[in-house]
């Protein structure tokens, strides 16, 4: 070993789950076409993450039993149980970071037999037909309702290495402070876009296979630009 403690967190839509829930859930419930025409104007910086989320809350009309046997559909990757025993053992620590709703992620890891990881997310109460959102972790970031970028740096220190696991456009802020990075589909190509050092991975058996490599050869390494990215947040704090 180096010295360094490998800290893993991982994103929950699309990542751990086969789909993006989030996704699903407010196109279902709520107003599909003004979903879809919101996270256009998110992507193209014209609308905040909070203002998203908030915005497509406001169309969902759907009881809380409802929402419970929507999130116990949504289906995991299975490989994902063997990657958390495997970390489990190696004594490494696992969090979920994600931009969605705590409901539907605490529901369905419940519904695998999977208990015990931390989970930072926004938070949905049910009201009858309506649901209340707080985002108890908003921070400056406009990109995010939940910024990971924010969950890393205030969760990690200098002897921390971080390995982040992602697909997605809610992932950008994280990768640019993490030291070992697994990424598809949208992250993946912001990831070529923007030179960041990644491994590509389609499920994670793919990212296990990766980790064993490095846990057994004891390199768990700093990456200098995410390092230099980390540096220059807390001087600015």
């Amino acid at each position: 070993m180096t010295g360094l403690t490998p800290r893993v967190f991982v994103d929950f839509d699309g990542t751990i789950t086969k789909v993006d829930v989030g996704d699903m859930f407010f196109r279902k419930f709520g107003n599909e076409e003004d979903s879809l025409k919101a996270v256009e104007k998110w992507k193209d910086g014209t609308l905040s993450g909070s203002d998203l989320l908030m915005r497509e809350a406001s169309f969902v009309k759907v009881t809380r039993e409802e929402a419970f046997e929507f999130a116990r559909r949504c289906e995991i990757d299975e490989s994902f149980k063997t990657f958390l025993s495997f970390c489990n053992e190696s004594e490494i620590d696992v969090r979920i970071l994600s931009d969605g709703l705590d409901f539907y992620i605490t529901e369905i890891l419940n519904v695998n037999g999977i208990s015990g990881i931390p989970i930072y997310s926004n938070r949905a109460t049910f009201d009858s037909i309506r649901i209340e959102i707080e985002r108890p972790y908003e921070s400056d970031c406009t990109k995010c309702a939940n910024c990971k970028g924010y969950q890393i740096l205030t969760q990690t220190g200098p002897d921390d290495v971080i390995i982040y696991i992602g697909n997605g456009f809610s992932d950008r802020c994280a990768v640019q402070y993490a030291d070992i990075i697994f990424a598809k589909d949208e992250l993946l190509k912001y990831c070529e876009e923007n030179n960041i050092t990644y491994f590509p991975f389609a499920s994670f058996d793919d990212v296990l296979a990766k980790l064993r490599k490095v846990a057994a050869s004891g390199n768990f390494r700093k990456r200098h630009r995410a390092e230099l990215k980390r540096r220059e947040a807390y001087l600015t704090e």
